[in-house]
């Protein structure tokens, strides 16, 4: 456990000094926007103004920055050849990858942290309140980064950082469509072996609209950051969820670097 700690706080220095809290900046800048502009046009719907567009955004520049600086995650090590003098000491490629991991997770989470503080702070000054729905869709969303997080670092166990980045991409849009692609495969195919063969595929991709059911009909009930939202329940099976899965995905990672000639 030691050497994967040591890997975490290292990933996590890295990624604060690569500038990262620059995007809390911004994040703030967008959010007085939408408090001082958009509100004021919203027709006396300025809590769901905010906290819609608050926790959109916040969602955003999770992804982005669990994309973009997990795109790199394994390859600056091997270009820099850091990555040689590391495994030089007692330190197993599986344990490199969950020390790169769960730092990564630490530093977007700190971001992340960061501008959901500033998101209250502009929705009591505004006088919304912080309903506990917003707590639960924040909770949502680090779940969801947990996961893409873990995808990253799949692809850069054997990949490039670009290509890295267009599959994970690629992945975030499939996951967040699953229940279209899931209905245009039961219009498409009327054989029902090609129906489950589709289905069991898709399900190999993680389910990630699962964190994003504000404003659908979601198994039955519109779910809305301003009325009724998931339950706390919800809230745990989605947490259960987002490790199991991102275990998993640690371990196959974990197989293929083993696999990865370094030289």
């Amino acid at each position: 456990m030691g050497p994967i700690l040591a890997l975490a706080s290292n990933t996590y220095r890295e990624a604060i000094r690569n500038k990262v809290l620059y995007s809390i900046g911004i994040f703030a800048l967008l959010v007085i926007l939408v408090g001082n502009f958009l509100t004021d046009i919203s027709l006396h719907n300025d809590k769901r103004v905010l906290f819609d567009v608050g926790i959109g955004l916040l969602s955003t520049f999770g992804l982005i920055l669990a994309v973009f600086t997990g795109t790199s995650l394994i390859y600056k090590e091997i270009d820099r050849k850091t990555i040689y003098l590391i495994l030089t000491k007692p330190v197993g490629r599986a344990q490199f990858l969950a020390g790169k991991m769960l730092g990564l997770t630490a530093s977007v989470y700190l971001v992340l942290g960061l501008m959901f503080v500033l998101l209250v702070g502009q929705s009591l000054f505004m006088g919304t309140g912080a309903p506990p729905q917003l707590y639960k869709a924040a909770l949502l969303i680090l779940f969801e980064v947990f996961i893409v997080i873990s995808i990253t670092t799949l692809f850069s166990s054997f990949s490039t950082p670009f290509i890295t980045g267009m599959l994970t991409l690629g992945i975030i849009v499939i996951g967040r469509l699953l229940p279209d692609l899931k209905q245009i495969i039961l219009t498409k195919y009327q054989a029902d072996a090609m129906r489950d063969l589709a289905d069991r595929l898709l399900q190999v991709f993680p389910q990630l609209y699962l964190f994003v059911p504000n404003g659908h009909d979601f198994n039955g009930q519109y779910v809305s950051l301003t009325a009724e939202f998931v339950t706390w329940g919800y809230i745990g099976w989605t947490a259960l969820y987002a490790l199991v899965y991102s275990g998993i995905i640690l371990m196959i990672s974990a197989v293929i670097f083993r696999r990865r000639d370094l030289t």
